[in-house]
C-alpha cells in the first residue's frame, strides 16, 4: 500500500512538473532576414550573432556567405529584439579577431529586413532595408522586383523594365538606395524581361539584365511569378569593373 500511495504521488509530481513546463512555454517572438554579401572583393564572409571567432578560422557557429552569390541559407529566422551581428573574412586573416563589420540588430516580430553588405573590406559599407515582399493574388500573374544600387562609383542611375504588357522605368536611383516592389507581368503572353540600367547624368547605356521565360506556362518550372526578388546594381571586382550582369536575390 505504501509503495502504491508513493507511486501516485511521484505521477503527480511527474504531471505537475509537465502542467508547469507547458504553461512557460511561449512561442519566441522571431523575424525573418537576409543576408546579402555585396563587398568588393570579399568573396566569402562569415557571420556571427554572437562574439565568437577562433584564430584558425573554424567558426563553431555563423553562416557563411559568399560574393555575389544567393542561396537560400541567405535567408535566416532569428529571434526578435538587439542582438550582435560580427562578420568576419573567410579564411581567416591574422587579424581575424577584428570583424570587419560589428552591428547590432534590432528586428521587431514579423518584420523581413534584408542586410546588404556593401563597400570594401578596407571601407565597408551597410545597407539595411525592412520591407515585408508583397503578396500576388493568383488572379494577378505578376512577379515583384524591386532595385538597389551598390555599384561604388555612387552616381545615380535611371533602370528601364520592359516587356509584354510591362513598361516601367526608375529614374535617380541613388547609392545605397532602393526602389519599392514594382509588378511586373508574369502571364502566359509574356517571353523575357529587359531591364536595362543607364547613367542618370549622361543616359549612357551601363548593363541590361535579362529575366528569362517570365511567362512560362509551366508552374513546376516557372520561377518568376507570384514570386518576388531584388536587382542589386554592383561591380564585380575592388577596382569597380562593372559585373556581368547585376544580381539576383531570392525575396520569397
Amino acid at each position: 500500500m505504501k509503495k502504491l500511495i508513493f507511486l501516485y504521488i511521484q505521477t503527480g509530481l511527474f504531471l505537475s512538473l509537465v502542467v508547469s513546463c507547458k504553461k512557460e512555454l511561449v512561442p519566441q517572438a522571431t523575424a525573418a532576414f537576409t543576408i546579402v554579401n555585396a563587398v568588393s572583393g570579399s568573396d566569402n564572409l562569415v557571420a556571427n550573432f554572437n562574439t565568437n571567432y577562433t584564430t584558425d578560422g573554424i567558426y563553431p557557429v555563423g553562416m557563411y556567405v559568399k560574393y555575389r552569390v544567393y542561396t537560400p541559407q541567405n535567408h535566416l529566422t532569428i529571434p526578435a529584439g538587439e542582438q550582435p551581428l560580427l562578420i568576419y573574412r573567410f579564411p581567416a586573416a591574422a587579424d581575424q579577431n577584428k570583424p570587419v563589420y560589428q552591428l547590432s540588430v534590432n528586428p521587431n516580430a514579423g518584420e523581413a529586413s534584408t542586410l546588404f553588405l556593401t563597400g570594401t573590406l578596407e571601407q565597408p559599407e551597410t545597407l539595411l532595408i525592412t520591407k515585408m515582399p508583397p503578396f500576388h493574388a493568383l488572379a494577378d500573374s505578376v512577379l515583384g522586383l524591386r532595385f538597389v544600387n551598390l555599384a561604388p562609383a555612387k552616381t545615380p542611375v535611371r533602370i528601364r523594365i520592359s516587356g509584354e504588357g510591362t513598361e516601367l522605368s526608375v529614374t535617380n536611383l541613388a547609392y545605397k538606395s532602393a526602389t519599392d516592389y514594382l509588378s511586373v507581368k508574369a502571364n502566359a503572353k509574356v517571353g523575357d524581361v529587359l531591364v536595362e540600367f543607364f547613367d542618370q547624368g549622361s543616359g549612357t547605356l551601363l548593363q541590361t539584365y535579362t529575366l528569362k521565360d517570365v511567362g512560362t506556362t509551366s508552374l513546376e518550372k516557372n520561377k518568376w511569378r507570384y514570386r518576388n526578388y531584388t536587382l542589386a546594381w554592383l561591380p564585380d571586382d575592388a577596382k569597380g569593373v562593372l559585373a556581368g550582369e547585376p544580381f539576383l536575390i531570392d525575396d520569397f
